[in-house]
């Protein structure tokens, strides 16, 4: 198919071939009129079909021309449509843009709709579970199981004092009929009396089962069970009320806070009896190390004297040889008399310290040892010991009780050691890796954290070997890895 520029050119080809044709008839004819009329004749006969052709192919060509002048037409008016569509195409692209932000806006708001409803659904499902046929007692407790519990007493005895208060509040709501809430009259076969008598023996079951059930469950409360006791114990009035709501009973609220107090009194004390325990073991254990320090103490005083009672002896000697010795003797007896006086003076200055150690017995060296195979990372111990040479504790402690030996991270000498070790548990109580026995000085907390509080209470730079090498374990995992390789 012909493109519009090729029909123009066509066009105009045909428009040149017309205008050569008429010149060349009209000179054709003058050339005829000359040569002769028949000749002219025929000519123009000749003329008039080649025009005629000539004539048809314009007509089809201007036909042609016709069409593709309307298709152009057409292309234009399209072309005019996209140009105006291109002019508002950034309007388009603002608006489109506006809607965009408009709908991201609604989007966000419906999230946090959608958000604030599934916690409405959430507060009022448990809503719905404390919406029971007990909810009438609106404070209870805290359901929460403390790492360390805020003791409301200071000692064991005085928790036992306040448990007998309670339980006396206890006897004294049920002697004043206060325990169990009750209708105040109840028909029975139409009878008053009958009523009552059912309330009253439906009262007696019902504090009868609460109190034996509470026992049990106070009985075996412990770090592990507190909060669920608590809860069994809400459940087992729950329960009870449920069981006689035909006859409208239910066991107070205000007993039941009771048994609350009771429990949480009988778990705190527990643990404090335990504490106290602990204390006491620890105190044994201080007074054992202390006793052994004492002894090590005295054992190097004895050792002392003994090895300066031998200098003396050796350097008397010695000094008498000089005397004696001849002149090409004397300058090795005077050698040995000066190695024998350094002796002496360092066997002096053992037994002074010796001595001086005896007697402040609160000096000692606080140490700070990890064991990554045995208890994992940043998991340290904080021990305080007395000995002469702080490594043999550390030893000791890594002999027979875990796989694999301590890495020693500071050694801290100090006149107060106590204090110092009481004041870095103080600072990383809440780190504590057993939050019961606390004569388990293991604490999970970073090296660098212990030893700014070191640096802090000691108010100086304190030498600590900040890396951990578990030699044995990083070996054992070596060679577990090679073994099983292997297999």
């Amino acid at each position: 198919m012909m493109t519009d520029a090729e029909w123009i050119a066509a066009i105009a080809a045909t428009v040149t071939v017309t205008m050569l044709a008429s010149a060349w008839i009209g000179s054709w004819i003058s050339r005829a009129r000359i040569e002769g009329y028949d000749d002219l004749l025929e000519g123009v006969r000749q003329s008039r079909v080649q025009l005629n052709s000539v004539m048809a192919k314009t007509e089809k060509i201007t036909a042609a021309l016709r069409a593709r002048s309307k298709k152009l037409g057409k292309i234009t008016e399209r072309t005019r449509n996209l140009v105006a569509m291109e002019a508002r195409s950034d309007q388009i692209a603002a608006a489109f843009e506006a809607n965009k932000r408009s709908f991201l806006a609604t989007k966000k708001a419906i999230a946090q709709r959608q958000a604030e409803l599934e916690k409405l659904d959430t507060d009022a499902h448990q809503l719905k579970k404390s919406l029971d046929l007990y909810s009438r007692i609106e404070d209870f407790v805290d359901y929460g199981l403390y790492e360390e519990p805020e003791y409301l007493f200071e000692t064991y005895e005085r928790f036992k004092v306040e448990l007998k208060r309670v339980r006396d509040r206890q006897k004294l709501l049920i002697k004043e009929k206060r325990a169990v809430e009750r209708p105040e009259e109840l028909q029975v076969d139409g009878s008053s009396k009958t009523g009552a008598a059912v309330l009253t023996g439906q009262e007696k079951l019902m504090l009868k089962t609460f109190n034996v059930e509470c026992d049990l469950l106070i009985g075996k409360v412990n770090a592990g069970n507190y909060a669920r006791t608590l809860e069994r114990i809400e459940k087992l009035a729950e329960g009870l009320e449920k069981s006689a709501v035909s006859l409208m009973c239910g066991i107070k609220p205000d007993y039941v806070q009771l048994k609350y107090d009771e429990c949480t009194l009988q778990y705190q004390a527990r643990l404090k009896k335990d504490e106290e325990r602990e204390e006491q073991r620890r105190i044994n254990e201080q007074m054992r190390e202390e006793a052994r320090a004492e002894k090590e103490y005295q054992d190097a005083i004895k050792k002392a004297e003994e090895e300066e009672r031998q200098f003396e002896s050796l350097l008397e000697r010695a000094r008498a040889q000089l005397q004696e010795a001849r002149d090409d003797e004397r300058v090795e007896y005077e050698l040995r008399v000066a190695h024998l006086e350094e002796q002496l003076a360092e066997a002096v200055t053992k037994e002074e310290r010796a001595r001086s150690l005896a007697q402040q017995t609160r000096r000692g060296h606080v140490y700070v040892i990890s064991n990554v195979g045995s208890f994992g990372d940043d998991v340290y111990k904080i021990g305080l010991t007395r000995r002469l040479d702080p490594m043999e504790r550390v030893k000791e402690l890594g002999d027979a009780s875990v796989p694999f030996t301590f890495d020693v991270h500071a050694v801290i000498f100090s006149d107060d050691a106590p204090a110092l070790e009481s004041a870095l548990h103080q600072e990383f109580d809440r780190s504590r890796v057993n939050c019961v026995n606390r004569r388990k000085e293991f604490f999970r907390v970073k090296l660098n954290d212990i030893r700014s509080a070191v640096e802090r209470i000691c108010g100086a730079d304190v030498d600590f070997r900040m890396t951990v090498l578990a030699e044995e374990y990083y070996e054992s995992l070596r060679l577990q890895g090679v073994t099983q390789e292997a297999a």
